[in-house]
């Protein structure tokens, strides 16, 4: 009989004690503004939370309805922060009949074997613009294939041996301008769409702290800061939506989160298919606000660890022709 109050006990302990640890690194996840060691637990916030909130449900089994009910509170409120789309500039409507666009997001992967996947998806989807990362040594002869599709290239150097950012166009560069990399983080272009011109970014950031991801942020905010007129950010931001890092760049590139984003990130194989629901959204379109009716949706796998996203948006007002045309390579350090 002892051994089993015992028992009891421990098991009682540890319905209190197992929430409590979930708790400490959901909490830090808050802070990150402080500093991005603690922005860095707020990546896993969605999951924290989930298994917070399971890990309570003993402690109400065990009658302990205090520390069971807060555990529960506490966890579903973190979460209401991931499911709230985070604020921003409201969308301009578009007007009707306003011309409508496709911009294909994906980190390729670079040792990708289902090469062919990724260029089935480029075919049945037709995007006007192709944000690509991860363009390794091993990709960039398969992408020649379709240069008479997309006969407006542009590749950043690689970045070791994952390879680098690129732009893959079937529409001009804009008349004047001149397409740039910062470092191997970002490629910036400025397109014509038919009389409106929107500059394309296509942007890969290291891991969260303690990588060099806030090193990177920081290296990319003065052209961000700097880049006029309709802007498309579009990328592999290995950052969550509510993460200080999504922030930083939204509020330095006056952007906002394209509707309709998705988990976009898990693993290669079987549970790829589960990315949708379960994976980290790492994946992100940002837009300004003379890009309208953005709208993302995540496609199926082809092979890389990353889903791919397509941006259909229409863009809006007339360029300025008063105005110096603004060069993307405007910026000096």
């Amino acid at each position: 009989m002892m051994k089993t109050k015992t028992n009891q006990s421990w098991m009682k302990l540890a319905a209190v004690l197992v929430p409590v640890l979930f708790s400490i690194p959901l909490v830090l996840g808050f802070f990150g503004a402080a500093h991005p060691a603690l922005d860095s637990f707020s990546h896993l916030r969605m999951h924290l939370a989930v298994f917070m909130a399971l890990s309570a449900t003993p402690a109400l089994f065990f009658r302990l309805w205090r520390e069971g009910i807060m555990a529960m509170v506490l966890a579903l409120t973190a979460l209401a922060t991931v499911l709230t789309p985070p604020s921003g500039p409201s969308a301009e409507a578009a007007p009707t009949l306003q011309a409508q666009y496709k911009l294909l997001q994906l980190n390729l992967r670079y040792d990708n074997e289902q090469q062919a996947d990724v260029f089935r998806l480029i075919g049945r989807e037709s995007p006007d613009v192709i944000a690509l990362q991860e363009v390794s040594d091993n990709w960039r002869p398969r992408l020649k294939t379709i240069e008479a599709r997309y006969p407006y290239t542009f590749y950043c150097s690689n970045r070791s041996r994952i390879g680098g950012a690129a732009i893959l166009s079937r529409r001009p560069f804009a008349m004047g301008s001149t397409p740039i990399c910062v470092d191997s983080l970002v490629a910036i272009a400025r397109i014509d769409f038919g009389g409106r011109s929107a500059i394309i970014t296509s942007l890969h950031l290291d891991w969260p702290w303690p990588f060099a991801q806030d090193w990177n942020v920081e290296e990319v905010r003065p052209y961000f800061e700097k880049l006029e007129g309709p802007l498309i950010i579009s990328g592999d931001f290995n950052a969550v939506p509510w993460s200080q890092t999504l922030k930083n760049i939204t509020q330095y590139s006056k952007t906002r989160l394209a509707e309709g984003l998705r988990p976009s990130w898990l693993v290669n194989g079987t549970l790829a298919h589960a990315a949708k629901w379960v994976g980290l959204p790492l994946d992100h379109i940002l837009v300004s606000d003379r890009i309208v009716a953005a709208r993302v949706e995540s496609l199926e796998p082809v092979g890389s660890d990353h889903l791919p996203l397509l941006l259909r948006f229409s863009i809006t007002g007339v360029d300025d022709s008063n105005e110096p045309e603004q060069q993307t390579v405007m910026l000096q350090q």
